[in-house]
């Protein structure tokens, strides 16, 4: 299944995934920790309480957004 990942296309090998699967696997892919990251998928903020139940279908557009501090 094809998404829209940060406005690149992005293949998702799990047909009926959630926001947080697909955060778990991109955890792992990037080497980073998403777990305080802001979510939207179609251009709608997922709460992180809804990140196990949300799914992610074919075509949709994702921004996931994950602040770093640094000096």
């Amino acid at each position: 299944m094809n998404i829209v990942l940060n406005g690149e296309k992005y293949e998702v090998f799990k047909e009926d995934i959630t926001v947080g699967e697909l955060l778990e696997e991109l955890s792992v892919k990037w080497n980073i920790d998403l777990s305080g990251a802001v979510v939207l998928v179609n251009d709608e903020i997922v709460k992180k309480n809804k990140w196990e139940t949300k799914k992610v279908g074919k075509d949709y557009h994702l921004e996931v957004l994950s602040f770093v501090s640094g000096g």
